[in-house]
């Protein structure tokens, strides 16, 4: 059945944050990879952003490689992507590798990000490192090399 309505909607008046949203970052925000949570998690943080966006990151480590990696994100599209990518990009790296993914790196894997989304890949970096850093505390705490 058709829609009939008074007046046409073009796409600004009914969405928005999609002329200003990268085309990539919705893909992402539709589609994620490695979205939720690893149980019993060898290394896991949860930030909020200034922006109030609440990332989490979770990872599986054997012999300092992440083995997988799981994320969840209360926040925007943008959020959402950058958890996806920085979960995706450390899964299989050794944890040097893996801490060394800066937010250049992730934004690169967007297209331009909007101007008052930049603080996201840094969220999706912090929300990282601090992971693997939870990892470090532990595994240093247990006698663990690290």
């Amino acid at each position: 059945m058709e829609r009939k309505t008074s007046q046409p909607r073009t796409e600004q008046q009914s969405h928005p944050q999609i002329e200003v949203a990268p085309t990539s970052a919705i893909q992402f925000w539709l589609g994620p990879l490695n979205e939720g949570r690893l149980e019993n998690a060898d290394g896991l943080a949860v930030v909020t952003g200034p922006c109030g966006d609440t990332m989490e990151i979770s990872l599986r480590i054997e012999n300092d490689r992440i083995i997988d990696s799981r994320f969840q994100v209360k926040g925007c599209s943008v959020s959402r992507a950058c958890a996806s990518i920085a979960a995706s990009l450390a899964k299989g790296q050794e944890l040097e590798e893996a801490y060394d993914i800066d937010e250049t790196t992730i934004a690169g894997q967007l297209k331009d990000i909007p101007t008052d989304h930049r603080h996201c890949p840094l969220l999706a970096r912090d929300t990282l490192r601090k992971a693997i850093e939870n990892y470090l505390k532990q595994a240093r705490g247990q006698g663990q090399r690290a």
